[in-house]
């Protein structure tokens, strides 16, 4: 799993490239941790490049969810494939965070 972390302004877009599973959740969870650590208004996590996400990746979000709502922020999933985007609506994701394609990027800058 590769990650990436773009600044725009008061908001972080995270790319991520492979799958988000138990094993590379530190590696998420200590990019998530610097990111709340600096105080922006908006987290975007890029699923573009993510076949598949496991039960640790879920909690990692949640968390990062927690800590935005806490914050005054909020939590945006773009670009989730057909069965992420099942796997969100199955927690139902989409009640409390927006869940997106790539044009949100470009409507909100």
């Amino acid at each position: 799993m590769r990650i990436q972390v773009e600044s725009r302004g008061n908001r972080r877009v995270v790319r991520i490239k492979g799958k988000i599973t138990f094993e590379y959740c530190p590696v998420f969870q200590s990019h998530l941790d610097s990111i709340m650590n600096e105080g922006v208004n908006e987290v975007i996590i890029d699923f573009k490049d993510v076949p598949f996400i496991d039960s640790s990746g879920i909690g990692e979000i949640l968390r990062l969810f927690k800590h935005m709502r806490e914050a005054g922020g909020e939590v945006v999933l773009m670009n989730p494939n057909q069965k992420l985007s099942d796997l969100f609506d199955m927690y139902r994701f989409g009640q409390f965070m927006k869940i997106c394609d790539e044009s949100y990027l470009g409507a909100h800058e």
